[in-house]
Order: structure tokens, then C-alpha cells, then sequence
């Protein structure tokens, strides 16, 4: 079956930011009653994951007492809120800025003594705050024909809720518009409901069904089903794949896939692998191959291949000899720490793919037993090659297994919670490249310090900034559960568009130091096989966006594939010149 996803589809910014600030707070008020007040947002599935770090749901004031209190992103009225303050420990507004914003716009007209039109859902959460700022003169309405009931006011205002159906608000301001000529309609409906509706209308041109992913209490999901039903598009609302009926789904030759803004990746991910999977012929011929290397991609073969391989890069770059035992070390370092940091960071495992999460627990004496061996065999090779290579590679391995260990003290970086490594703001993003850079580059060659000091001071940046551009493109994928978490890196910190920015200028700056190092002489004519690589990664940047919650196992693969490509292209371009 042939599945196509909407590139929009997941958490907004406004769910985002409200399971942000509830994480923070779940971490910087450990130990002390937080709650939500009402369900933070319309997913069953992120409410359990909250309740699992303490973060109850209250539904009466009396259960807020002597609480901390956040408030949903859907907003509340201000009577309520006034009561919550007498009543708790402390307010965290989690409040969307797009709601906030409407709210804004109803309290003043209201004040004005304007009365209130809404369009929207009554019992909904988010026009049950919008109400409370109308000061008794609101009404809701859902349909076009509602408009013909409303008396004749003088002053009168029309906002939507902000996940409304579109083409339904277009039709009531119509409506609207004729009944009262002087009315003011504010279109108050939100960009990113905008997006994803527009984006539905467009699949369903190209699908033979859609399946709309998300909670059935969410507003803005069963407002992408209506508009995918309007479409004439045999429409599927489901929380989560096991609502799916395979046998009915295998009608359909294409399938289209949207989510509500309260969806998290993996759910959207897990819809999609059961719908790939569905038809047997299928699924040898396409979800079979993307299951293996799902599987490649969830063993970190991928990347100890490719830092191994990578020291043959160097070796063919700089003209300096290496052995097979220097690309081993460096490959059982990679598998080593890489390991080893999914365990210590498994909440954001979970957060970005709890299938991969679930298969690390699975194997987890395995993968342990497995990282231990590769670390005490990367540390014998290094022993092997001399005193000063087996205590560097030694300050490595501790550096890295600390990476996610609380070592710092609180009381020094209160402002910005760090305790570990990874808390430092683009640890990640930058910190992985440069351990990549020292067991390819320097631990190999410490011997030849003499003879290649420039060669290898040239290559180091070189091999930097190839290994961020490979960093930086997974944690792209892995942004939902980074943000979440609170995990810093260069993605989270300055958002995708810059990031992929940032990308290709360091792309661009790779290239130009290649060139650089040809003409001066400071690397070899292999240096022109790394061109290929630099491009490869900026392109990556420019057209993995829209992929990634079907294809991110795919991605992960062909990131890495890039410098194993590389790496046998140095390994063959040595043994052509031992001939």
C-alpha cells in the first residue's frame, strides 16, 4: 500500500509549547504537587505519559489545592482563573498564544459593550475560556443557519474557534456579513489549523482514503475528518493503528495520512508502518526492506561502520598509513558510547519512538554486554598502538559514559537546570562530532605526530564539521522528544530553518576548506571524493522536512550511509595505492 503523509501533521507549536513548559516544570519542581488543570491536551496517550512523571489532571478546584497549577493550552475563563490562584501554590500559563490571542480580542470589544458571536463547539474546553471573556454577552453557534436566530444587536463581533473548519466559519461570515452589514468578523482560526486543512484538501485529491490520526475529543482532529468527508474521501479517525481494520484498508491502493496538532510523531509513525505493511505482496516489496533497515538503524551498526570506516577517509586525505585495528578501535568506541547514551537517555527514545524504546528494553543485556565488550576492545587496540593512545582513548570512554550523568551541581546553574553534559546548551550537536574527530583522526596517528602534525591539524575540521552535518541531520529527526525533554541541541536551540541553514553554510565552508587543502598541499587528490559527501548532506537538509515521519528509519540510514560510502572509497583508494 502506498501511503502519503502530510508534511504538517503532528504537535503544533501551541501543544508543544504547553508539554514543554509541563516537562520543565515536571523537572525543576521535582518533588513537589504539580497538576493540570483539565486535560493539558486532547491525547490520551501524552496525558499517561505525563501521569507516568507525576503530572496529575485535576478536574475540581478542590483537587488543585496547595498545587502547582498549569494551565491548559486551551485556556480557561478568568473567574476560574482568579479561583485558581487563591487555591494553589502557583499558576504556569500554558495558555496557546493563538487562544490568548482571541481572548484578547473578545475581552476588548466586550468591554466596549460589543456582544460576542463564537463559531465553535460549546462544550468545547477552548470556547468555554473564550466565554468567560465575553462579560455574559457570547453566544456559540456551529452552523451558517445559527447566524438567521441571532437578535439584531447594534455592536456585535465574530471570531471562530481557533481549530474551526474553515470552509464552515467562510460560509456563517457570509451569513453573517448580510445580517449585520456593520458587524466586525475577526478570522481568528488558527495558521497552523489553516495548514493542515489546506494539506488534507490536497491529499484527498490524490488518495483513495484518509486516515486522520489524533483523539477523538480533539477538536481540530475531527474537524481534518470533516474536511477530508467533504473531500468525498472515505475518511478513517482512529487514535491509534490498532483502530484500523487491516482487512478494509487493503481496498485501498493509497492511503493518505494527517494528524490532529495534539498527535506525537510516533503515533503518526506506528499508523503508518501498520498501513505500509498491510497487503502481503506489499510488504516483502516495501515494508519488508524498510523493516530491516529499521532494524539496522536500531542496533547502531550504522554509525560504528561508519566511524570505522572513516579513519580510511582520513588515511587517504592526509596520506598517513592506518591499520585495520585503528578502524576497528574507532568503530568499537562509536558502538560503545552510542550504546550506551540510549540507554541514559531513554525518555527522549520513548518521546521520539517508543517502538525503537521498546526494542532497547527488549535487548537491553544484550546491547549492555555488547557496549561493554566494545569499550574494553577499543581500549586493548588502543594499548596495543602505545602508553599515550590507551589514555586518550581511556579519557574518551569516561567522557563519554559521563555525557548524560549528573556531575554538576545544582546550585551553580539554577537558571539553566544543567546537571549533566547534555544539558549544556548544543552539547549534542557539537560534542559528538568532536569525539568522532579525535579516535578517527588523532588517536590513529599519534605516531606520526612528526611527520603529519599539519596534515592532521587540517584534517580535523574537516572531519568535524562532515560529522556535525551527520549529527545535526538525525537530531532533525529526533526533534519532538529533544524538545520535550528539554534536551539542548543546535536544532532545538535555534529551530529547524536556521538550523538548516546553519547546514549548508557549514556544508558550503566544508567544501572550500576541501579546495583549500588541495591547492596548498595540506591534503591528498582524494580530497575531491569528500565534495560528493559535503553535497549529499545539504541536500538531505533541503528535502528530508516532509519525510520524516514516514521515512525517518530510511533517513537515518542513508546519513550514515554517507560516510560508510566514504569510508570504502578511502579503503579502496589505499589498497590501490599499496599495489
Amino acid at each position: 500500500m502506498k501511503v502519503l503523509v502530510a508534511e504538517t501533521a503532528g504537535f503544533c507549536r501551541g501543544v508543544r509549547t504547553a508539554l514543554e513548559m509541563t516537562l520543565e516544570a515536571s523537572r525543576s519542581k521535582a518533588g513537589e504537587p504539580l497538576c493540570t488543570f483539565g486535560p493539558l491536551i486532547h491525547n490520551r496517550q501524552v496525558l499517561a505519559m505525563l501521569q507516568e512523571r507525576d503530572v496529575s489532571e485535576a478536574r475540581d478546584l478542590e483537587d488543585c489545592r496547595d498545587k502547582w497549577i498549569i494551565v491548559r493550552a486551551h485556556g480557561i475563563p478568568p473567574d476560574q482563573r482568579r479561583r485558581l490562584k487563591d487555591v494553589g501554590r502557583g499558576l504556569i500559563d500554558a495558555t496557546c498564544k493563538r487562544v490568548a490571542r482571541v481572548q484578547a480580542i473578545i475581552r476588548k470589544h466586550a468591554r466596549k459593550g460589543y456582544h460576542v458571536v463564537i463559531a465553535g463547539d460549546e462544550d468545547h474546553a477552548e470556547v468555554i475560556g473564550l466565554m468567560g471573556y465575553t462579560e455574559g454577552r457570547g453566544t456559540v453557534i456551529q452552523k451558517p443557519e445559527h447566524v438567521d436566530a441571532l437578535p439584531n444587536w447594534d455592536r456585535v463581533l465574530l471570531v471562530a474557534q481557533t481549530t474551526q473548519n474553515e470552509e464552515v466559519f467562510r460560509a456563517i461570515v457570509e451569513r453573517f456579513r448580510k445580517k449585520f452589514p456593520l458587524g466586525i468578523v475577526e478570522n481568528t482560526i488558527c495558521g497552523a489549523t489553516h495548514d493542515r486543512q489546506r494539506e488534507v484538501r490536497e491529499l484527498c485529491r490524490r488518495v483513495d482514503a484518509m486516515v486522520i490520526v489524533g483523539g477523538y475529543h480533539s477538536g481540530n482532529t475531527v474537524r481534518l475528518a470533516e474536511v477530508a468527508r467533504e473531500c468525498g474521501v472515505p475518511t478513517y479517525h482512529v487514535e491509534t493503528e490498532k483502530d484500523l481494520d487491516p482487512g478494509r484498508m487493503a481496498r485501498y491502493a493509497t492511503v493518505g495520512v494527517s494528524a490532529g496538532a495534539s498527535t506525537p510523531n510516533w503515533m503518526i509513525r506506528n499508523v503508518v508502518r501498520f498501513l505500509e505493511g498491510i497487503e502481503p505482496e506489499m510488504e516483502d516489496k516495501g515494508a519488508g526492506w524498510k523493516r530491516r533497515l529499521e532494524l539496522f538503524a536500531y542496533n547502531n551498526l550504522g554509525c560504528s561502520l561508519a566511524a570505522g570506516l572513516l579513519v580510511a577517509a582520513v588515511s587517504a586525505l592526509t596520506d598517513l598509513p592506518v591499520r585495520l585495528s585503528h578502524m576497528i578501535m574507532a568503530a568499537a568506541y562509536a558502538f560503545s558510547m552510542h550504546t550506551l547514551n540510549r540507554y541514559l537517555d531513554h525518555e527522549a527514545l520513548k518521546l521520539n519512538d517508543p517502538e525503537r524504546a521498546a526494542f532497547y528494553q527488549k535487548w537491553r543485556k544484550v546491547f549492555t554486554a555488547a557496549s561493554a565488550f566494545s569499550a574494553v576492545l577499543a581500549l586493548l587496540l588502543a594499548a596495543s598502538q602505545g602508553p599515550f593512545t590507551a589514555v586518550a582513548l581511556l579519557l574518551l570512554l569516561a567522557f563519554g559514559s559521563l555525557y548524560a550523568v549528573p556531575i554538576f551541581q545544582r546550585r551553580f546553574f539554577t537558571e539553566r537546570n544543567i546537571l549533566t553534559i547534555k544539558d549544556i546548551p548544543g552539547s549534542k550537536t557539537f560534542m559528538v562530532p568532536l569525539a568522532w574527530a579525535c579516535v578517527t583522526v588523532w588517536l590513529p596517528h599519534l605516531n606520526h605526530l612528526g611527520d603529519g602534525f599539519g596534515r592532521l591539524l587540517w584534517a580535523f575540521p574537516l572531519v568535524f564539521l562532515l560529522v556535525l552535518l551527520r549529527t545535526a541531520l538525525l537530531d532533525c529527526l529526533d526533534i519532538q522528544g529533544d524538545r520535550l525533554v528539554g534536551r539542548e541541541t543546535i536544532v532545538v536551540l535555534l529551530g529547524e530553518q536556521k538550523t538548516i541553514r546553519l547546514l549548508l553554510a557549514a556544508a558550503l565552508t566544508l567544501a572550500v576548506l576541501l579546495m583549500a587543502g588541495l591547492w596548498t598541499g595540506l591534503t591528498t587528490p582524494f580530497a575531491l571524493f569528500w565534495l560528493p559527501a559535503a553535497a549529499a548532506y545539504g541536500v538531505f537538509a533541503k528535502v528530508s522536512r516532509g519525510k520524516r515521519l514516514r521515512d525517518a528509519p530510511m533517513l537515518e540510514t542513508l546519513i550514515e550511509g554517507v560516510i560508510v560510502a566514504l569510508g570504502i572509497l578511502g579503503a579502496f583508494w589505499l589498497w590501490m595505492e599499496s599495489l
